[in-house]
């Protein structure tokens, strides 16, 4: 389908939003994820007159998470569904196949492995809508972009600055940053205390990123925000990361015919692999780093490749080939995913093997 085809029928998804739509939105449980779903919550109040009457994160794979979600827009008779920053369309079973709407709207910028577009589904992915490498075009900057053709949303310029710095993804919209900082006569340093907010929150009380959202999204001016009740988190959140920062230094397998750079991680906080891996590619962008963290009777991984030689997204699919109860999925930069834990082994031979194929070539 064309750009200016799926423009018209996102226009159409929104003209036709009443006060009478019962809206819930289900977003991916990072910085990006919350960013766009407040975006997307507040550009709907303004086209609806109705704030959502759910608005709930989502990790990949978290099939507990998923069932209350479900349980959730059946209480709360929800007819309408936006889903955003999420890969739904490379395991369509898992969240969209289970969740009953008259209408959705999928928002996203992951790698595309099938089109979902319907007569009920509206499905946005960013490859359709930019030449860039999608991973870049952040969900929080596309909802915004999206959005503001249709209600004046420009007051969420800020936020949707948060969720391009929480994607990394900073160079690519340098402009659009600069500019926001400017007109607001904020520093940068500003809005990565909003994204530190965040991160700590997801790692340190993750069930209560909900009400973070409406935090942020009640505030009437976001200096209120930074002052909260979350804020006291935001010293173990760093202590922590720096913490396994410093042990990933001391402690990885280096494999430098490879490029590669594994750690087995041992950590308090389940949540934070993500933001400890982030900061360990930007000291190291020419390696694969691989992150690996035990949950009981499942392992956790998040790979990175700052200088996007290696597709990690493609390495960790190419990985969990033929492990049983896996999945694995996102970024060209930046990926993740969870098995069995008794295929740990196994994971990583195929890891070491599949990165050899492609040096190789």
């Amino acid at each position: 389908m064309q750009k200016k085809e799926l423009e018209k029928r996102f226009k159409e998804f929104c003209r036709n939003l009443s006060k009478k739509d019962r809206v819930a939105i289900v977003h991916h449980s990072d910085a990006d994820g919350l960013c766009s779903a407040l975006v997307t919550a507040k550009a709907i109040e303004r086209i609806t007159g109705n704030k959502p009457r759910l608005v709930m994160p989502y990790e990949y794979g978290n099939r507990k998470q998923g069932k209350e979600i479900t349980s959730l827009l059946k209480k709360e008779k929800t007819n309408t569904l936006v889903i955003l920053d999420l890969g739904v369309d490379s395991q369509p079973r898992e969240l969209i196949g289970k969740c009953k709407f008259q209408k959705c709207l999928v928002i996203d910028h992951h790698k595309l492995y099938k089109d979902l577009n319907s007569e009920k589904i509206v499905f946005l992915k960013a490859s359709f809508f930019t030449k860039k490498d999608p991973s870049k075009y952040v969900a929080s900057k596309f909802a915004y972009d999206l959005f503001s053709k249709i209600v004046d949303i420009q007051d969420m310029d800020w936020v949707a600055c948060i969720g391009i710095l929480g994607d990394m993804s900073m160079e690519s919209w340098q402009e659009f940053i600069k500019e926001t900082i400017g007109k607001r006569n904020v520093s940068l340093a500003w809005l990565y205390r909003f994204l530190d907010l965040i991160a700590a929150v997801e790692v340190i009380d993750h069930e209560k990123i909900p009400e973070l959202f409406w935090e942020f999204y009640n505030a009437k001016n976001p200096a209120e925000i930074l002052e909260n009740k979350f804020s006291r988190h935001l010293k173990e959140f760093k202590d922590e990361k720096d913490s396994l920062v410093k042990e990933f230094e001391q402690k990885c397998e280096k494999q430098p015919e490879i490029e590669l750079m594994l750690y087995e991680m041992k950590a308090r906080h389940e949540n934070i692999k993500s933001y400890v891996i982030n900061e360990i590619s930007e000291m190291h962008p020419n390696k694969t780093i691989v992150l690996i963290q035990y949950l009981g009777k499942r392992v956790r991984f998040s790979a990175r490749r700052q200088d996007s030689r290696i597709a990690v997204n493609d390495l960790l699919t190419d990985t969990i080939e033929g492990i049983p109860d896996s999945n694995a999925g996102g970024h060209v930069p930046a990926a993740a995913g969870s098995i069995p834990t008794k295929h740990l082994e196994e994971f990583k031979r195929n890891l070491i093997s599949s990165l050899r194929k492609k040096k190789a070539k």
